[in-house]
């Protein structure tokens, strides 16, 4: 059985940059999986915790790059890593710039730079499949406002070699 828990937070974030968490939620999980040192954030944006990577530069991220390729970070560097997509094609597109989204690349490249033991946290507006190389660890549902879809963070933890 899968650990399942529900958090009601505050919208918008203090940021107030499109596609933010809701308001405490970064420090929730980071207390919640124990205070890893180490975090990064592959879709950057406005991240308040750890090191960001984004395509964007004026949103001045740690590395400027794409979470669909990491090349740039060593193997196994962070103990938790949270992935926070734009949610479909479209919305890369009209919010970002982005191009495409491809699931498999860049949750991949998300645990190979994640130590062994480390979390994955995936923050979507779906259940995201569980990547290989990981187990299911837990679930958080994100309740904001009315009128605003829940958001589903499925926590992963990378195997231990």
């Amino acid at each position: 059985m899968i650990k399942t828990i529900t958090w009601v937070l505050p919208r918008p974030s203090k940021s107030k940059y499109k596609g933010s968490f809701p308001l405490h939620f970064e420090k929730k999980l980071w207390k919640e999986l124990s205070c890893p040192k180490k975090v990064l954030h592959p879709f950057g944006g406005k991240a308040e915790i750890g090191e960001r990577v984004d395509l964007n530069s004026e949103v001045n991220p740690n590395y400027i790059g794409d979470a669909h390729n990491l090349d740039f970070i060593e193997d196994s560097t962070y103990d938790l890593v949270i992935v926070d997509p734009p949610y479909n094609d479209e919305q890369a597109h009209k919010l970002y710039k982005t191009p495409k989204l491809k699931y498999k690349k860049y949750i991949s490249e998300a645990v190979r730079v994640c130590k062994a033991g480390g979390y994955i946290a995936m923050y979507h507006w779906v259940m995201t499949p569980r990547p290989e190389g990981t187990k299911y660890f837990m679930r958080i549902v994100v309740l904001t406002r009315v009128w605003h879809r829940p958001r589903v963070c499925c926590i992963f933890q990378k195997d231990i070699d």
